[in-house]
């Protein structure tokens, strides 16, 4: 209840005839009040509480709600200098209520009608505020992939309903139901599209690549995570299902982030590059959830977080160098060192971060999902070794070829502003902070 009272009040504020920057810093920092207020209330141990009106906070939803109440928060601190400035505020603010409601939804079919609406938003972000020309493109590539996968997933709910006569998480988690394999290959294919799984990955990479930088932090931190969210839930529900099916997912997985690793050494566009570290991420996150152990599930817990954090901020990170350089080539953006020092300190940490060095939340989340693969089986530990070298290898790659090295189409470029400082160092902090309290999210 003080949640929705809080968001009233802040979109109410919008409104008023104040000056509009001054009112979305204000929105910015109720933002990271309520993220303050939300990590005060973790002492609840069942699964879920705040129950009313089909709505209620879950604990693996927790700790995504404060990621996407702080993720907005820097989101509307970096919109200044939009196109159609109002349009884009009213379209991230209803964003942020629809994605709020699906992590508050405790009805499967309500969180399936929040989970398309959230898509037709950011189909609209993309095709409106895109940066390149093929943004149309890349825009009906997202909305038609996702919505081909998902109808399978709809029609497989209203079968379910009829079946149970409940859509309600709560009474389906407690009736632990089997399906046969294709029914359960409809249900989960549209959220393993969403997060995205190996070989159904390619509208990600179209979207990072053209969508606004908002788009892109919101994309990375957040939608990706309606995927894997939606898979922990049905965990609880079709746990046989998975348990027969898990050992094709855990090897497409680990191929495919292996692959997509090794694909990134040959990349030339930073924000290509970005996005596929991020589908690796997300098929090792997926790998390790179909071993369905408790460490598997705390471990995709922290990595959803850390993820979200660490992604949103490499995206806001070369956004800057592309506002200076006009160019996303990393041979044109390359001297960071000499023409941005101060900046290359951001480079630096965001790519540790991202390579899963210490002290990142990235780090715990990694060696729990390490952890449950080779608990799972020992001879997996081959592949493990392989995908923790080569990602180490292309972040460092990333990251060397991007700060050192010598300019030859540029002789000075702005440093960027303080308020860019600030978002990156609060995309950073909680990133590294939160590994001295595990016990808020576990």
């Amino acid at each position: 209840m003080l949640m929705i009272e809080s968001m009233i009040f802040m979109v109410s504020f919008l409104f008023l005839n104040f000056n509009l920057y001054k009112k979305l810093y204000f929105v910015s920092n109720m933002m990271f009040l309520l993220s303050f207020l939300m990590l005060s209330m973790n002492g609840f141990f069942m699964d879920w509480v705040s129950l009313s009106m089909n709505f209620g906070l879950n604990f693996y939803s927790y700790g995504i709600i404060i990621l996407i109440l702080w993720i907005f928060g820097l989101v509307f601190m970096s919109i200044n200098q939009e196109k159609n400035f109002v349009l884009c505020l009213n379209l991230l603010i209803l964003m942020l209520v629809i994605l709020l409601m699906n992590f508050f939804s405790m009805n499967m079919l309500m969180f399936y009608f929040f989970f398309e609406v959230s898509l037709l938003i950011i189909f609209f972000l993309i095709m409106k505020w895109g940066m390149g020309f093929l943004r149309i493109y890349a825009s009906y590539y997202l909305m038609f992939y996702t919505l081909f996968f998902s109808l399978p997933l709809l029609l497989v709910l209203f079968y379910l309903f009829n079946l149970m006569g409940s859509m309600s998480f709560l009474l389906l988690e407690g009736m632990m139901y089997k399906l046969n394999k294709i029914l359960f290959l409809y249900l989960i294919i549209g959220f393993l599209v969403k997060m995205p799984m190996y070989m159904i990955h390619g509208w990600l990479l179209k979207a990072h690549v053209e969508a606004p930088v908002f788009g892109s932090m919101i994309l990375a931190a957040i939608l990706l995570k309606l995927g894997s969210y939606g898979l922990l839930r049905l965990m609880m529900i079709f746990f046989q299902n998975f348990l027969e099916m898990s050992g094709y997912f855990i090897e497409i997985g680990l191929m495919g982030s292996i692959i997509l690793s090794l694909n990134c050494f040959r990349q030339i566009d930073m924000k290509i590059l970005v996005a596929m570290s991020s589908v690796v991420h997300m098929n090792l996150l997926m790998s390790s959830m179909f071993t369905m152990s408790k460490l598997s599930f705390l471990g995709s817990y922290l990595m959803m977080i850390a993820h979200g954090l660490c992604s949103s901020g490499l995206f806001y990170l070369l956004n800057l160098c592309y506002l200076e350089t006009h160019s996303r080539l990393m041979i044109i953006n390359k001297g960071v060192l000499i023409f941005m020092p101060s900046m290359s300190l951001m480079w630096f940490l965001m790519c540790s971060s991202n390579m899963a060095a210490p002290f990142s939340l990235n780090l715990v989340g990694e060696i729990f999902l390490l952890m449950s693969l080779v608990n799972w089986l020992m001879l997996l530990m081959i592949k493990l070794f392989f995908y923790c070298l080569i990602s180490f290898m292309y972040s460092l790659y990333f990251f060397s070829f991007i700060v050192h090295g010598k300019n030859f189409f540029y002789k000075s470029l702005s440093s960027g502003k303080l308020i860019n400082y600030l978002i990156l160092l609060f995309h950073w902090i909680p990133l590294n902070l939160i590994i001295l309290n595990l016990s808020i999210f576990i």
